[in-house]
Protein backbone atom coordinates (compact mmCIF):
# COMPACT_ATOMS: atom_id res chain seq x y z
CA UNK A 1 0.00 0.00 0.00
CA UNK A 2 2.35 2.49 0.78
CA UNK A 3 3.95 2.21 -2.86
CA UNK A 4 1.08 3.24 -4.58
CA UNK A 5 0.44 5.34 -1.82
CA UNK A 6 3.56 7.31 -2.49
CA UNK A 7 2.72 7.58 -6.54
CA UNK A 8 -0.40 9.21 -5.57
CA UNK A 9 1.27 11.37 -2.94
CA UNK A 10 4.17 12.37 -5.75
CA UNK A 11 1.24 13.04 -8.59
CA UNK A 12 -0.91 15.08 -6.52
CA UNK A 13 1.43 17.45 -5.57
CA UNK A 14 3.00 17.81 -8.68
CA UNK A 15 -0.19 18.38 -10.34
CA UNK A 16 -2.08 20.63 -7.10
CA UNK A 17 -2.24 23.28 -9.62
CA UNK A 18 -3.58 21.51 -12.62
CA UNK A 19 -6.05 19.96 -9.87
CA UNK A 20 -7.14 23.47 -8.83
CA UNK A 21 -7.73 24.48 -12.24
CA UNK A 22 -10.04 21.71 -13.10
CA UNK A 23 -11.99 21.94 -10.01
CA UNK A 24 -12.53 25.79 -10.33
CA UNK A 25 -13.59 25.15 -13.88
CA UNK A 26 -16.30 22.32 -12.97
CA UNK A 27 -17.91 24.09 -9.85
CA UNK A 28 -18.45 26.75 -12.04
CA UNK A 29 -20.46 24.94 -14.05
CA UNK A 30 -22.31 22.40 -11.82
CA UNK A 31 -26.04 23.62 -12.04
CA UNK A 32 -26.22 22.82 -8.06
CA UNK A 33 -23.84 25.24 -7.19
CA UNK A 34 -24.91 28.24 -7.77
CA UNK A 35 -23.33 30.73 -5.30
CA UNK A 36 -19.85 29.66 -6.94
CA UNK A 37 -20.68 31.61 -10.32
CA UNK A 38 -20.98 34.52 -8.41
CA UNK A 39 -17.54 34.25 -6.77
CA UNK A 40 -14.43 35.70 -7.99
CA UNK A 41 -11.17 33.55 -8.92
CA UNK A 42 -9.43 34.54 -5.67
CA UNK A 43 -12.54 33.91 -3.42
CA UNK A 44 -13.13 30.62 -5.19
CA UNK A 45 -9.96 29.46 -5.09
CA UNK A 46 -9.89 30.63 -0.94
CA UNK A 47 -8.57 27.95 1.15
CA UNK A 48 -8.74 24.82 -1.60
CA UNK A 49 -4.46 25.24 -2.51
CA UNK A 50 -4.56 24.82 1.27
CA UNK A 51 -6.90 21.99 1.77
CA UNK A 52 -5.40 19.72 -1.28
CA UNK A 53 -1.42 20.46 0.67
CA UNK A 54 -3.28 19.38 3.92
CA UNK A 55 -4.94 16.04 2.20
CA UNK A 56 -1.51 15.71 -0.02
CA UNK A 57 0.94 15.48 3.57
CA UNK A 58 -1.95 13.50 5.41
CA UNK A 59 -1.72 10.79 2.17
CA UNK A 60 1.84 10.82 2.80
CA UNK A 61 2.34 10.16 6.59
CA UNK A 62 -0.15 6.72 5.10
CA UNK A 63 2.56 6.32 2.68
CA UNK A 64 5.57 5.91 5.50
CA UNK A 65 6.68 2.38 6.22
CA UNK A 66 4.67 1.47 9.44
CA UNK A 67 2.15 4.17 9.31
CA UNK A 68 -1.53 2.31 10.75
CA UNK A 69 -3.63 1.93 8.41
CA UNK A 70 -6.70 4.61 8.07
CA UNK A 71 -4.65 7.38 10.09
CA UNK A 72 -4.38 10.08 7.67
CA UNK A 73 -8.35 10.87 8.24
CA UNK A 74 -8.71 12.40 11.44
CA UNK A 75 -5.34 14.60 10.54
CA UNK A 76 -6.75 15.82 7.40
CA UNK A 77 -10.72 16.30 8.51
CA UNK A 78 -9.35 18.18 11.69
CA UNK A 79 -7.08 20.37 10.11
CA UNK A 80 -7.59 24.70 10.10
CA UNK A 81 -7.92 24.67 5.89
CA UNK A 82 -10.90 22.78 6.24
CA UNK A 83 -12.78 24.40 9.00
CA UNK A 84 -11.93 28.24 7.42
CA UNK A 85 -12.91 26.88 4.24
CA UNK A 86 -16.23 25.93 5.05
CA UNK A 87 -16.55 29.51 7.58
CA UNK A 88 -15.62 31.48 4.34
CA UNK A 89 -18.10 29.49 2.23
CA UNK A 90 -20.94 30.63 4.58
CA UNK A 91 -19.81 33.72 4.78
CA UNK A 92 -20.31 33.78 1.08
CA UNK A 93 -24.36 32.51 1.43
CA UNK A 94 -23.05 28.78 0.92
CA UNK A 95 -25.91 26.12 2.23
CA UNK A 96 -24.28 23.20 3.35
CA UNK A 97 -25.07 21.22 0.11
CA UNK A 98 -23.29 23.95 -2.03
CA UNK A 99 -20.37 23.14 0.60
CA UNK A 100 -20.73 19.53 -0.34
CA UNK A 101 -20.87 19.29 -3.68
CA UNK A 102 -17.86 21.50 -4.16
CA UNK A 103 -15.68 18.98 -2.01
CA UNK A 104 -16.84 16.21 -4.05
CA UNK A 105 -15.63 17.86 -7.06
CA UNK A 106 -12.75 18.02 -5.92
CA UNK A 107 -12.91 13.89 -5.12
CA UNK A 108 -13.77 13.32 -8.61
CA UNK A 109 -10.80 15.64 -9.95
CA UNK A 110 -9.00 13.75 -8.08
CA UNK A 111 -10.16 10.27 -8.63
CA UNK A 112 -10.16 11.39 -12.80
CA UNK A 113 -6.37 12.36 -12.61
CA UNK A 114 -5.59 9.17 -11.55
CA UNK A 115 -7.57 7.25 -13.88
CA UNK A 116 -5.88 9.25 -16.49
CA UNK A 117 -2.16 8.66 -15.68
CA UNK A 118 -2.52 5.07 -14.98
CA UNK A 119 -2.87 5.11 -11.00
CA UNK A 120 -4.72 1.90 -9.72
CA UNK A 121 -6.43 3.59 -7.00
CA UNK A 122 -7.94 0.22 -5.49
CA UNK A 123 -8.25 -1.36 -2.57
CA UNK A 124 -6.60 -0.02 0.37
CA UNK A 125 -5.44 2.85 -0.85
CA UNK A 126 -8.98 4.38 -2.34
CA UNK A 127 -10.39 3.53 1.37
CA UNK A 128 -7.34 5.57 2.46
CA UNK A 129 -8.09 8.31 -0.11
CA UNK A 130 -11.91 8.21 -0.19
CA UNK A 131 -11.74 8.31 3.72
CA UNK A 132 -9.49 11.21 3.92
CA UNK A 133 -11.87 13.47 1.60
CA UNK A 134 -15.00 11.64 3.44
CA UNK A 135 -13.32 13.03 6.93
CA UNK A 136 -13.14 16.62 5.16
CA UNK A 137 -16.78 16.82 4.18
CA UNK A 138 -17.62 15.21 7.81
CA UNK A 139 -16.32 18.23 8.90
CA UNK A 140 -17.52 21.04 6.53
CA UNK A 141 -21.12 19.43 8.28
CA UNK A 142 -19.55 19.89 11.76
CA UNK A 143 -18.73 23.33 11.06
CA UNK A 144 -21.61 24.67 8.99
CA UNK A 145 -23.83 23.34 11.92
CA UNK A 146 -21.71 25.26 14.62
CA UNK A 147 -21.21 28.70 12.50
CA UNK A 148 -25.51 27.95 11.85
CA UNK A 149 -26.04 27.01 15.51
CA UNK A 150 -23.97 30.03 16.42
CA UNK A 151 -26.10 32.48 14.21
CA UNK A 152 -29.10 31.49 15.16
CA UNK A 153 -28.70 31.81 18.77
CA UNK A 154 -27.68 35.59 18.24
CA UNK A 155 -30.56 36.08 16.32
CA UNK A 156 -32.56 34.82 19.04
CA UNK A 157 -30.75 36.76 21.73
CA UNK A 158 -31.60 39.86 19.65
CA UNK A 159 -35.07 39.25 19.10
CA UNK A 160 -35.59 38.80 22.44
CA UNK A 161 -33.96 41.64 23.59
CA UNK A 162 -35.81 43.48 20.86
CA UNK A 163 -39.08 42.32 22.62
CA UNK A 164 -37.90 43.19 26.19
CA UNK A 165 -36.99 46.76 25.23
CA UNK A 166 -40.10 46.80 23.06
CA UNK A 167 -41.97 45.89 26.18
CA UNK A 168 -41.09 47.94 28.60
CA UNK A 169 -40.90 51.44 26.27
CA UNK A 170 -44.72 50.38 25.34
CA UNK A 171 -45.54 50.67 29.25
CA UNK A 172 -45.44 53.77 29.44
CA UNK A 173 -47.68 55.44 26.69
CA UNK A 174 -50.22 52.67 27.72
CA UNK A 175 -49.96 53.42 31.14
CA UNK A 176 -50.43 56.75 30.07
CA UNK A 177 -53.61 55.73 28.24
CA UNK A 178 -55.11 54.12 31.27
CA UNK A 179 -54.91 57.29 33.43
CA UNK A 180 -56.04 59.71 31.02
CA UNK A 181 -59.02 57.08 29.77
CA UNK A 182 -60.29 56.57 33.67
CA UNK A 183 -60.02 60.57 34.58
CA UNK A 184 -62.06 61.16 31.42
CA UNK A 185 -64.98 58.88 32.96
CA UNK A 186 -64.74 59.72 35.94
CA UNK A 187 -65.76 63.69 34.84
CA UNK A 188 -69.43 64.50 35.45
CA UNK A 189 -69.61 66.13 31.82
CA UNK A 190 -68.95 63.56 30.29
CA UNK A 191 -71.76 62.37 27.49
CA UNK A 192 -73.12 59.20 26.61
CA UNK A 193 -71.44 58.91 23.12
CA UNK A 194 -67.60 59.80 24.41
CA UNK A 195 -67.98 57.71 27.28
CA UNK A 196 -68.88 54.56 25.13
CA UNK A 197 -65.54 55.94 23.05
CA UNK A 198 -63.64 56.38 26.02
CA UNK A 199 -64.80 52.89 27.71
CA UNK A 200 -63.75 51.00 24.34
CA UNK A 201 -60.21 52.65 24.59
CA UNK A 202 -60.02 51.45 28.18
CA UNK A 203 -60.83 47.88 27.09
CA UNK A 204 -58.50 48.20 24.09
CA UNK A 205 -55.74 49.75 26.06
CA UNK A 206 -56.47 46.45 28.44
CA UNK A 207 -56.07 44.11 25.53
CA UNK A 208 -52.76 45.90 24.39
CA UNK A 209 -51.04 45.44 27.86
CA UNK A 210 -51.93 42.09 28.41
CA UNK A 211 -50.07 41.28 25.17
CA UNK A 212 -47.13 43.55 26.35
CA UNK A 213 -47.24 41.70 29.58
CA UNK A 214 -47.82 38.48 27.58
CA UNK A 215 -44.17 38.85 25.01
CA UNK A 216 -42.13 39.92 28.56
CA UNK A 217 -43.15 37.07 29.80
CA UNK A 218 -42.32 34.77 26.71
CA UNK A 219 -38.74 36.75 26.80
CA UNK A 220 -38.25 35.91 31.10
CA UNK A 221 -39.71 32.03 29.98
CA UNK A 222 -36.64 31.69 27.77
CA UNK A 223 -33.99 33.81 28.74
CA UNK A 224 -34.00 32.37 32.38
CA UNK A 225 -34.82 28.65 30.90
CA UNK A 226 -38.35 28.77 32.75
CA UNK A 227 -40.03 31.68 34.57
CA UNK A 228 -38.73 33.18 37.55
CA UNK A 229 -41.25 33.39 41.10
CA UNK A 230 -41.39 34.61 44.21
CA UNK A 231 -42.93 32.06 46.60
CA UNK A 232 -44.50 33.73 49.75
CA UNK A 233 -47.16 32.07 52.30
CA UNK A 234 -50.24 33.04 50.93
CA UNK A 235 -53.81 31.59 50.66
CA UNK A 236 -54.97 30.63 47.61
CA UNK A 237 -58.70 30.03 48.27
CA UNK A 238 -58.38 34.02 48.60
CA UNK A 239 -56.70 34.84 45.36
CA UNK A 240 -59.34 31.97 43.40
CA UNK A 241 -62.34 34.28 45.33
CA UNK A 242 -60.64 37.59 43.95
CA UNK A 243 -60.16 37.10 40.44
CA UNK A 244 -63.47 35.32 40.37
CA UNK A 245 -65.07 38.43 41.17
CA UNK A 246 -62.98 40.47 39.32
CA UNK A 247 -64.31 38.29 36.06
CA UNK A 248 -67.86 38.54 37.16
CA UNK A 249 -67.56 42.14 37.23
CA UNK A 250 -66.06 42.40 33.83
CA UNK A 251 -68.24 40.00 32.84
CA UNK A 252 -71.67 39.96 34.03
CA UNK A 253 -73.16 38.17 31.09
CA UNK A 254 -71.56 35.10 32.39
CA UNK A 255 -71.53 33.03 35.73
CA UNK A 256 -68.77 31.67 37.51
CA UNK A 257 -69.41 29.72 40.13
CA UNK A 258 -66.62 28.83 42.61
CA UNK A 259 -66.40 25.97 45.54
CA UNK A 260 -63.69 25.62 47.61
CA UNK A 261 -63.05 22.56 49.64
CA UNK A 262 -59.80 22.31 52.52
CA UNK A 263 -56.68 23.85 53.24
CA UNK A 264 -55.77 26.42 50.36
CA UNK A 265 -52.46 27.91 51.96
CA UNK A 266 -49.04 27.01 50.99
CA UNK A 267 -45.41 28.91 49.58
CA UNK A 268 -46.16 30.04 46.14
CA UNK A 269 -46.01 33.25 44.11
CA UNK A 270 -48.94 35.41 44.86
CA UNK A 271 -48.54 37.64 41.51
CA UNK A 272 -48.25 34.49 39.43
CA UNK A 273 -50.79 32.55 41.16
CA UNK A 274 -53.21 35.10 40.17
CA UNK A 275 -52.30 35.40 36.65
CA UNK A 276 -52.67 31.43 36.71
CA UNK A 277 -56.64 31.47 37.62
CA UNK A 278 -57.02 34.77 35.12
CA UNK A 279 -55.58 33.23 32.36
CA UNK A 280 -57.71 29.92 32.72
CA UNK A 281 -60.59 31.43 33.99
CA UNK A 282 -60.27 34.05 30.79
CA UNK A 283 -59.89 31.49 28.53
CA UNK A 284 -62.89 29.96 30.01
CA UNK A 285 -64.54 32.64 29.23
CA UNK A 286 -63.78 33.08 25.92
CA UNK A 287 -64.88 29.76 24.74
CA UNK A 288 -67.80 29.30 26.95
CA UNK A 289 -71.71 30.52 25.65
CA UNK A 290 -72.96 32.85 28.47
CA UNK A 291 -75.81 30.42 28.91
CA UNK A 292 -73.14 28.06 30.43
CA UNK A 293 -71.85 28.60 34.17
CA UNK A 294 -67.64 28.43 34.39
CA UNK A 295 -66.87 26.11 37.26
CA UNK A 296 -64.05 27.03 39.20
CA UNK A 297 -62.89 24.63 42.22
CA UNK A 298 -59.91 24.32 44.53
CA UNK A 299 -59.69 21.45 46.70
CA UNK A 300 -56.57 21.45 49.25
CA UNK A 301 -55.07 17.73 50.50
CA UNK A 302 -52.12 16.81 52.41
CA UNK A 303 -49.64 17.69 50.00
CA UNK A 304 -51.14 20.05 48.05
CA UNK A 305 -54.12 21.70 46.09
CA UNK A 306 -55.40 20.83 42.99
CA UNK A 307 -57.47 23.64 40.98
CA UNK A 308 -60.09 22.89 38.34
CA UNK A 309 -61.67 25.12 35.56
CA UNK A 310 -64.56 23.65 33.72
CA UNK A 311 -66.36 25.40 30.91
CA UNK A 312 -68.83 23.77 28.90
CA UNK A 313 -67.89 25.24 25.39
CA UNK A 314 -67.34 23.91 21.75
CA UNK A 315 -64.81 20.42 22.95
CA UNK A 316 -60.87 20.81 22.12
CA UNK A 317 -60.03 17.99 19.23
CA UNK A 318 -58.51 15.18 20.75
CA UNK A 319 -55.51 16.20 18.35
CA UNK A 320 -55.21 19.84 19.48
CA UNK A 321 -54.75 18.42 23.28
CA UNK A 322 -50.66 17.67 22.89
CA UNK A 323 -49.75 21.07 21.91
CA UNK A 324 -52.41 22.97 23.55
CA UNK A 325 -49.80 24.23 25.90
CA UNK A 326 -47.38 25.32 23.22
CA UNK A 327 -46.39 29.19 22.52
CA UNK A 328 -48.89 30.82 19.97
CA UNK A 329 -52.02 28.27 19.77
CA UNK A 330 -55.24 28.73 20.18
CA UNK A 331 -58.08 26.52 20.00
CA UNK A 332 -60.15 26.48 16.30
CA UNK A 333 -63.25 27.76 18.05
CA UNK A 334 -65.43 30.13 15.78
CA UNK A 335 -64.22 33.54 14.50
CA UNK A 336 -66.39 35.83 17.09
CA UNK A 337 -64.15 33.34 20.17
CA UNK A 338 -60.75 34.77 18.23
CA UNK A 339 -61.72 37.96 17.67
CA UNK A 340 -62.93 37.93 21.93
CA UNK A 341 -59.55 36.62 22.89
CA UNK A 342 -57.86 39.29 24.53
CA UNK A 343 -53.86 37.73 23.79
CA UNK A 344 -51.49 36.73 21.57
CA UNK A 345 -52.20 32.59 22.34
CA UNK A 346 -49.23 32.84 24.85
CA UNK A 347 -51.59 32.40 28.12
CA UNK A 348 -51.92 28.74 28.29
CA UNK A 349 -48.21 28.35 27.66
CA UNK A 350 -47.57 30.58 30.18
CA UNK A 351 -49.85 29.02 32.75
CA UNK A 352 -47.99 25.96 32.03
CA UNK A 353 -44.65 27.59 32.71
CA UNK A 354 -45.83 29.28 36.07
CA UNK A 355 -47.24 25.94 37.24
CA UNK A 356 -43.64 24.09 35.83
CA UNK A 357 -41.79 26.93 38.09
CA UNK A 358 -43.61 26.09 41.13
CA UNK A 359 -43.08 22.10 40.64
CA UNK A 360 -46.55 21.32 39.88
CA UNK A 361 -48.12 19.61 36.45
CA UNK A 362 -51.31 20.49 34.63
CA UNK A 363 -53.00 18.87 31.84
CA UNK A 364 -56.57 19.31 29.99
CA UNK A 365 -59.45 17.00 29.03
CA UNK A 366 -62.59 18.09 27.05
CA UNK A 367 -65.31 16.37 26.14
CA UNK A 368 -68.80 16.91 24.61
CA UNK A 369 -70.20 14.81 27.81
CA UNK A 370 -67.74 16.24 30.34
CA UNK A 371 -67.20 19.84 29.03
CA UNK A 372 -63.02 21.27 29.20
CA UNK A 373 -61.33 21.01 32.20
CA UNK A 374 -58.04 22.02 32.69
CA UNK A 375 -56.42 20.43 36.05
CA UNK A 376 -53.88 22.17 38.09
CA UNK A 377 -51.67 20.40 40.96
CA UNK A 378 -49.29 22.44 43.00
CA UNK A 379 -47.29 21.12 45.87
CA UNK A 380 -47.46 23.29 49.18
CA UNK A 381 -44.61 24.14 48.56
CA UNK A 382 -42.45 25.27 45.37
Amino acid sequence: MSHTLSRITVLLRERSEEIIGQWMVRVRSAPKIPRARELTDETLRDYTPKLLDDLIDSLAQGAQPGAPDGASGPEIGSSEAAKVHVSHRIAEGYSLAEELRELGVLRAVIVDLCAREGVVLGGEEAQLVHSALDEVMITAAVEYERASSADLRRDVALHELFIAVLGHDLRNPLSAIRFATAALLKREDVTTAIARLAQRIAASTERAVRMVEELLDLTRIRSHHGLPVEPEPVDLRAICQRVVEEFELAHPEHTIRFTAHGDGRGKWDPGRMGQLLSNLIGNAVDYSPPEEPVHVELRGHKNGVVIEVTNRGTPIPPEQLPVLFDPFRRGEQSQRVVQRSKGLGLGLFIVKSIVDAHGGSIQATSTLEEGTTFRVKLPRSS
